[in-house]
């Protein structure tokens, strides 16, 4: 599947049981050093690593580069269209024979077979394991934003009805983003959170669902700083929300997205909403961000804010209503298979990947391309 951006060309590939997944980008020039930490990092950090919340399924996720990144005595130098594979090797095609003909429940097998006739094992390139060539992607375009000055972190916010620490009750992450001590923190976390003292109830929630075969959802944030006021973004079509969401809603699961203090200000009067601005350091600045650091569609230069919103995992052996579409037949479907109990834990990389495409989207399309923003 490819993306619709306006500079970077992002095509995602392959299926969850497939012999392999990729993805190849175009639209970088030629000559940028990169060291690839960035990509190793968040495939680590999407990785199932144990926890209640993920799936028993385990996958090396080692990148292979095809082309497009020429090694060097410090990493790699890009040059031409990057084609990144990484080997399904754990797959159990089997584990779906009884889900081929009846869909899952809230998952997209009946909006496949609508559309194309058929359901694939594990939900095909609808899965969540195409998330792995998306942090490949995201992990480059965060590399470079990085080169720019532009920091990102995403983080657990909420999981079921268990809330955490948020840019909405931290006015200083709201204004400048996550602190480069908690980015690192929360990076080398398996279950990344502002705040660790809300780690072991939200733990204690999933453990609950999946002892009873059923799942949670959750909220991720991510914030994005160091971007300075007018670069990005523009009116209308152009807006910088419109670019991040429409590639946030690339990760699976994904049901709301909303900037700053998003629909709380449905609920507000302006003057309560409004951010009031001042002068800081010779630069103007807002008191609060509720706008999340976007105005009219542009880049304000206060920090990036954005709240996700990921549904509970559709999979679940708990017995669900379904129907059998070889004859239409309403049956009682128990699913089988290897799944999340949570995805919003492990898609917390992954809504960082999105993001990140959008904002090096966006720095592709300034004055004569990235290459002058790059140090």
């Amino acid at each position: 599947m490819k993306s619709n951006f306006e500079k970077l060309q992002v095509e995602i590939f392959g299926e969850s049981h497939a012999e392999e997944t990729g993805v190849r980008i175009s639209g970088i020039p030629g000559g940028i050093e990169l060291t690839f930490d960035c990509v190793k990092s968040l495939l680590e950090r999407r990785k199932s690593r144990g926890g209640v919340w993920a799936t028993p399924r385990k996958e090396e996720d080692e990148p292979v580069i095809i082309s497009g990144l020429k090694k060097t005595d410090k990493g790699y130098v890009t040059d031409g269209v990057i084609d990144i594979r990484i080997k399904n090797a754990n797959v159990r095609p089997k584990d779906y024979d009884n889900s081929l003909t009846v869909p899952r429940p809230s998952h997209a097998d009946f909006a496949a077979y609508a559309k194309e006739g058929r359901i694939s094992s594990g939900g095909g390139r609808f899965s969540g394991r195409l998330t792995a060539p998306l942090c490949v992607a995201g992990g480059i375009a965060e590399e470079l934003l990085a080169s720019m000055g532009i920091r990102m972190c995403a983080y657990l916010a909420s999981i079921g009805g268990v809330k955490g620490a948020s840019y909405k009750t931290s006015p200083e992450v709201a204004l400048y983003g996550v602190s480069e001590e908690d980015e690192a923190r929360i990076k080398n976390s398996d279950f990344p959170l502002l705040d660790e003292r809300a780690r072991e109830i939200m733990t204690e929630e999933i453990r609950s669902a999946a002892a009873e075969g059923d799942s949670v959802g959750g909220v991720v944030e991510c914030t994005a700083s160091g971007i300075e006021a007018g670069l990005f973004g523009d009116a209308l079509f152009e807006g910088l929300e419109s670019k991040i969401a429409y590639s946030v809603y690339a990760v699976p699961a994904v049901k709301g997205v909303e900037f700053g203090s998003g629909f709380s200000l449905a609920g507000m009067r302006g003057s309560e909403a409004n951010d009031a601005l001042t002068v800081e350091n010779g630069e103007v600045r807002t008191l609060t961000n509720r706008s999340g650091g976007i105005n009219g569609g542009i880049s304000n230069g206060m920090a990036i804010t954005l709240s996700v919103a990921f549904r509970p995992t559709p999979s679940i052996s708990k017995p669900q209503r379904s129907v059998e579409l070889s004859d239409l037949r309403e049956c009682e479907l128990a699913i089988k298979g290897r799944h999340d109990s949570c995805i919003a834990v492990r898609a917390v990389p992954c809504v960082e990947s999105a993001v990140a495409l959008a904002l090096l989207d966006e720095a592709l399309k300034i004055r004569d391309g990235i290459e002058l923003y790059i140090k």
